[in-house]
């Protein structure tokens, strides 16, 4: 009889052992997902950061302050040219 429980005992710890190694095998697939996962959000991270910046930065391009500033430099080229042409009817009027 205490061999048989010895001999069951035994059995039971085989068993357990087993088991054992059974979810340790799963916790490292689980482990490496994890980790896969996490390398994932941190290149979905760093591209949406590059995109945002990327954003901004046509943002700052499409504003008007740009355009603006080359259409004003034309106008009042053409302004103080018309000015110029202008003045000098008037000078050769009054001569």
């Amino acid at each position: 009889m205490i061999i048989e429980e010895l001999i069951r005992a035994m059995e039971e710890l085989k068993l357990q052992v087993s088991e054992l190694k059974l979810v340790k095998v799963k916790l490292e697939k689980v482990e490496k997902n994890y980790d896969k996962s996490k390398m994932n959000v941190a290149e979905k991270t760093r591209e949406i950061k590059t995109l945002e910046n990327k954003v901004r930065a046509l943002e700052k391009d499409l504003s008007l302050d740009k355009p603006l500033v080359g259409i004003r430099g034309i106008l009042w080229t053409n302004i103080n040219q018309s000015l110029s042409n202008v003045w000098r009817s008037i000078q050769v009027i009054y001569e």
